[in-house]
């Protein structure tokens, strides 16, 4: 099945990528952008990310109203590029928007493909820690974090400390409710990895997002 990576820049869509790859064949990313680009996603680093991906980068617009937006969006990877399913990183229904992106989907003859759909928490950050993927976070929420988790990247140390914070304030420790946001700066399916030599912290209403400095896509270690 050809299939397109419904792609945010996060752990998660990267992840469900990965799992894609053994079954499907993966055509293309597509980062789908509204009018207001989201902060939690630095788009310096989104920049570079479609420039390392080993498949072709589509920027695909979408605009109020949103569902039809997003639907003649899916209908162009259907009929111009010969998608048969999008894959995404979504874990839970979202309090917010629901099954999004199966309602989008409907009727289109586009199939949906959940690789981390209602899986175990615990099992998703283990499967992470073991993909070789490079994670940062990039946001963190207010009251379950403190300004010094932003820029640290996801590694043993980092998850049990998620596990830690998980039995002190029920942070779900892969940030499906939005505590948290982050960006992948190395995948196996990169070209080269992203150097980001520092960045500035940014207070918002609740919580702390990072302004990248100095970004630089770098070949990969031998």
């Amino acid at each position: 099945m050809k299939v397109a990576i419904s792609w945010t820049g996060g752990k998660d869509s990267a992840l469900a990528c990965i799992k894609a790859q053994k079954s499907h064949e993966v055509a293309l990313f597509v980062n789908f952008r509204w009018d207001k680009p989201s902060l939690s996603h630095p788009m310096a680093i989104a920049k570079l990310q479609s420039e390392a991906v080993n498949k072709p980068f589509l920027w695909e617009r979408v605009q109020d109203p949103y569902l039809e937006s997003y639907r003649l969006s899916i209908l162009y990877l259907k009929n111009k590029c010969g998608i048969d399913a999008i894959v995404t990183g979504d874990i839970t229904v979202d309090a917010f928007h629901g099954k999004w992106i199966d309602e989008v989907c409907k009727d289109t003859g586009v199939q949906v493909i959940k690789p981390l759909w209602e899986k175990d928490r615990t099992t998703l950050m283990e499967d992470l820690l073991e993909s070789k993927l490079k994670v940062t976070l990039t946001c963190v929420k207010e009251p379950w974090f403190t300004e010094d988790w932003l820029g640290r990247t996801i590694d043993e140390k980092c998850y049990q400390d998620l596990q830690e914070l998980h039995k002190k304030n029920g942070v779900d420790i892969c940030g499906e409710f939005g505590e948290y946001h982050t960006m992948v700066m190395d995948a196996p399916f990169f070209t080269k990895t992203i150097h980001m030599p520092s960045f500035t912290k940014m207070k918002t209403e609740n919580g702390f997002i990072m302004e990248p400095t100095g970004l630089s896509l770098k070949p990969k270690p031998a």
